[in-house]
């Protein structure tokens, strides 16, 4: 987990699994959520590390199931591309 200077309150979160799953931003990082989405459908820092650890593990285990089945097992929003198309590719989970 990362958490930057210009936004230490929105972590970063990597891991070494091999994944060639939707839900990944192109540097990698998990897609947990949508960041415009309202703090209680995502991690916000008063959340506190447990809950953090929890949208991990969750989102892990919807990866390991999208490996196997090829359904991803829970909410989804679609990111516009630069060309403002519907790019399924970053969704977020």
């Amino acid at each position: 987990m990362v958490f930057g200077r210009a936004e230490p309150h929105v972590p970063h979160v990597y891991t070494d699994l091999p994944s060639g799953s939707p839900h990944r931003y192109t540097d990698g990082a998990l897609c947990m959520w949508y960041p415009g989405d309202p703090a209680d459908q995502r991690w916000v820092l008063r959340d506190g590390p447990v809950v953090l650890l929890g949208h991990v593990i969750a989102h892990l285990l919807r990866e390991e199931w999208w490996q196997h089945t090829g359904e991803w097992p829970g909410d989804e929003a679609a990111h516009l591309s630069i060309s403002g198309t519907d790019d399924t590719s970053t969704q977020a989970a």
